[in-house]
């Protein structure tokens, strides 16, 4: 995890601090975990988070 994003040192996230994780997935390698963080930046993948946080209760 990277916990540059908490503890404010990414200045794209440093304004929007304090920041709570909601959602958290492990792979096996970085090679697959690339490639799903790139599938939930597209159009496709931001609804399948939406889904996933609304059936979980998040939202």
């Amino acid at each position: 995890m990277n916990f540059q994003l908490f503890n404010g040192k990414v200045k794209s996230t440093k304004s929007r601090r304090p920041l709570e994780l909601i959602f958290k997935e492990e792979y096996f390698d970085r090679y697959e975990a690339f490639n799903k963080e790139r599938h939930y930046k597209t159009a496709k993948g931001k609804r399948e988070l939406k889904n996933k946080m609304r059936y979980s209760g998040f939202v």
